[in-house]
């Protein structure tokens, strides 16, 4: 959609305004003081002072031996721009003071690296650990503040945790230029133009935000405006080129103005393509852009791909996606539709009760799910259901799987458990009871029972963050295959106390297989 601008645009001209400064007057003499006898007093010469007499010898004095420890210092426990956060530390198992005396680089680096794809469960704890509520890292310097919690929205954004680093934003008691600026794209790719134009009114324009200004006056219908500071901005190269010609044919309705694709795309390049009439895919784009596929403007299709892609991601709930599963019949075959046949055989078996029916589909959705690793997705849809029936066979060790993956039957989950070497290793894990030997024919078991062999050493050394983004990205080479990262990566784990997250963690390191 296009539309002609009203007015030509218009020269802007600065004017500059001097006031004229008072003249300078100057006096001739000493200055004048209304107190006679203050004069005279400040004139007169000091006389000599009076000292004693020194002695005539010192004495000797031994030094005192003073072994001061050195001066240490600790930020006040308010909370400040990179404390901000959605709930307590202590709600995840960790300390308030995770990041200790961690340079701030180091720390930024480290969630920077956190990875994309991993293990639900580890994904889910990443997710806690950027949302909590810790201190800045000790000896913050002021220019460094905002930098933290900046770091954590764009890992949040990263993982398509769009809401979740909105929310962020809000709770944060100040709103720098770039987080505003988060907020703009943020609201762009969930489809609240509206909202997020609201928020830039009479905002100074971030770093390389005039596209964004310039969008926002188009929206309001003030044309003149738009065109005025579109021409400003490009004379002044103060907006990127593919932006300035992506807005100018925004902006222009005389004819239609062929362009090359843009070199990299960004939600407002994103969101000004779509108004074009020439959107831009979001399946070859960061699973943020996915959001943008579940406003109701989307074929169903669309909006099942990018549902699977957040749910994923762990950043969308199972409910939903499986709400979209049942919403019609199957329009082909094939990938993403057998999906969809096996959830309704599936709900339409559990509908009826009918448990020969229930283990066949179940088993037949554990392998589709499973290539598209969404097992654990599969699991929080159906283990309500799954859990008080009786299955045979195969069908009763997908179950015990599945209430393994969902975490909330796994009492029922040890009553299915499979009479082997394996089945009883794995429950013992997820329970927490004490581990028996591991199945020798399994490398991936040995290295988990190497990892709960004895007593993790606590990590209480300041700075135990960095111990934690380490052993994350440890978990996600372990999920490929990696052993040693596996063992190094839940003995980190239970060194900071988190016990629980690391069994389940590791149960998910023995029923998911991954791909590296």
């Amino acid at each position: 959609m296009t539309v002609r601008a009203r007015a030509p645009a218009c020269a802007l001209a600065a004017l500059l305004l001097a006031a004229p400064g008072a003249q300078a007057q100057e006096t001739g003499g000493a200055p004048l003081s209304a107190i006679g006898w203050l004069d005279q007093a400040l004139a007169a010469p000091l006389p000599d002072p009076i000292l004693p007499d020194p002695p005539e010898t010192l004495p000797d004095i031994e030094p005192p031996d003073l072994d001061f420890d050195p001066i240490a210092s600790t930020p006040l426990d308010g909370v400040g721009v990179d404390a901000t956060g959605l709930f307590t530390a202590e709600r995840i198992g960790l300390p308030r003071g995770l990041w200790g005396e961690a340079p701030l680089d180091e720390v930024l680096e480290g969630i920077a690296a956190l990875p994309l794809d991993t293990l639900p469960s580890a994904n889910r704890l990443a997710l806690r650990l950027l949302l909590a509520e810790f201190a800045a890292p000790w000896g913050l310097a002021p220019g460094d503040q905002g930098r933290l919690l900046l770091a954590r929205v764009d890992a949040l954004m990263a993982k398509g945790a769009l809401e979740q680093a909105g929310q962020l934003i809000e709770a944060a008691p100040v709103r720098t230029a770039a987080l505003a600026a988060r907020s703009f794209d943020i609201a762009l790719l969930l489809g609240e133009e509206d909202r997020a134009c609201a928020q830039m009114a009479g905002r100074v324009a971030p770093a390389n935000g005039q596209g964004a200004q310039i969008f926002c006056a188009a929206r309001r219908g003030d044309w003149q405006a738009a065109h005025s500071a579109l021409q400003v901005a490009r004379n002044l190269e103060m907006i990127e080129r593919d932006t300035g010609n992506l807005l100018l044919r925004f902006l222009e309705e005389e004819e239609e103005i062929l362009l090359p694709p843009p070199a990299r795309t960004t939600p407002l390049i994103w969101r000004i393509m779509e108004a074009l009439g020439d959107p831009v895919t979001t399946a070859t784009l960061p699973v943020a852009y996915a959001h943008a596929d579940l406003r109701g403007t989307s074929g169903w299709r669309a909006q099942l791909d990018a549902a699977e892609r957040l749910t994923r991601a762990g950043v969308m709930q199972p409910n939903r996606l499986l709400g979209l599963y049942t919403q019609r019949r199957a329009a082909a075959s094939g990938g993403m539709w057998e999906r969809v046949r096996v959830i309704q055989a599936l709900d339409a078996a559990l509908a009826a009760q009918d448990t020969d029916r229930i283990g066949a589909r179940l088993v037949e959705a554990w392998e589709l799910f499973a290539a598209v690793e969404l097992e654990a997705a599969l699991a929080a849809m159906t283990a309500d259901t799954l859990a008080p029936l009786t299955l045979n066979g195969a069908g009763a060790e997908t179950q015990w799987k599945m209430l393994l993956l969902a975490q909330d039957h796994r009492d029922r989950a040890a009553q299915l458990a499979p009479d082997t070497t394996t089945g009883r290793f794995i429950t013992a894990l997820a329970r927490g009871d004490t581990l028996p030997d591991a199945p020798g024919s399994n490398a991936m078991a040995e290295a988990v029972a190497l990892a709960f062999a004895e007593g993790a050493p606590p990590v209480d050394a300041p700075g135990s963050g960095l111990v934690l983004l380490a052993a994350l990205r440890q978990i996600a080479d372990a999920a490929t295959g990696d052993l040693h990262a596996a063992t190094r990566g839940l003995q980190a784990l239970r060194g900071l106390g988190l016990e629980e997250p690391a069994r389940q963690i590791a149960v998910e390191l023995l029923l998911l297989e991954r791909r590296g």
